[in-house]
């Protein structure tokens, strides 16, 4: 099975994901090798140790800690063993995040309108971004019933707006993917009809900034592109002549964003698990980049 992924037409890239042969294309007649890496050291690094660095992170959560990633949302205290933000046994003895989100404890303020994470990886070109994803059934787990964002990408920028660019939002069991390039209406995508509970749903997402229409969104579903969006602007302010954001960085926060108020039910609970999360930008192909962030291995 063949697909193309796009690509910014200033760079020429070829690599081998998973089991797809991806062909990028460009009017440009130089050709770039990818950077070796070692699958087997990314493998270490995703599943083994944390790893901190501007360009790169990834946990596991096997040792009960946050860190390298910081709580964004929902959390008043100092110490994330409370309600709403919780370390729990996975399916090969380790760890993984838990978030539960109730509306008893909503106050009415942005914060307390959800449970999410940042990544702390901050670019203004390509951002990588893979999970393992778990909804449970069962629970009392109002969240396929709702509309909750569990993925955005989030751009602070210098020049106007700060909010997010792109994000994935579940609107009852159905998965969308939605964008923009300002703050004003996105367009909105449709990616799954029915998206699965009580199953490790392992996501990649790629994400190029554009201001000339040659911006990205793909997302893999265990393997396999639901979306692959091409051509289009993405990210806020002014780009530079390399089609790199001036003006503003992007980077990715997740868990649960309940932002549907008038939709809230007395009492209700919103429940998802989170694991193997990594945040890259661009290392050496399209690729291997999505490579490094694939929660399976």
């Amino acid at each position: 099975m063949r697909n193309n992924l796009s690509i910014k037409p200033s760079t020429l890239l070829k690599g081998i994901m998973l089991s797809v042969i991806i062909t990028i294309t460009s009017s440009c007649a130089k050709e770039e090798e990818p950077s070796a890496v070692s699958t087997a050291d990314l493998s270490i690094a995703t599943l083994v140790a944390k790893v901190n660095s501007e360009t790169y992170k990834a946990h596991n959560f096997n040792d009960g800690q946050l860190d390298p990633f910081t709580e964004d949302q929902g959390f008043t205290g100092t110490d994330i063993y409370g309600e709403g933000m919780s370390f729990q046994k996975d399916f090969t003895g380790g760890k993984r995040l838990k978030l539960v989100w109730k509306e008893s404890e909503y106050d009415g303020s942005r914060r307390e309108r959800g449970h999410e994470i940042k990544l702390g990886v901050n670019n203004n070109d390509e951002i990588y971004t893979g999970f393992y994803l778990f909804i449970p059934s069962g629970q009392n787990n109002n969240l396929l019933n709702k509309n909750t964002i569990v993925w955005q990408l989030y751009n602070w920028n210098t020049d106007g707006c700060s909010n997010w660019t792109a994000h994935l939002e579940l609107k009852g069991n159905a998965l969308y993917l939605s964008y923009r390039n300002a703050c004003v209406s996105p367009t909105v995508v449709k990616i799954l009809d029915a998206i699965e509970t009580d199953k490790e749903l392992a996501f990649q997402i790629r994400a190029v900034l554009s201001g000339t229409n040659h911006g990205t969104l793909a997302v893999l579903l265990d393997g396999e592109i639901i979306a692959d969006l091409k051509n289009i602007n993405l990210g806020f302010g002014s780009f530079d002549a390399n089609d790199n954001a001036e003006t503003s960085v992007a980077g990715v926060k997740m868990g649960m964003y309940c932002f549907d108020t008038a939709n809230y039910s007395p009492d209700e609970t919103r429940i998802l698990y989170l694991d193997n999360v990594s945040s890259s930008a661009r290392s050496g192909s399209v690729a291997n980049s999505l490579d490094r962030v694939d929660p399976r291995k």
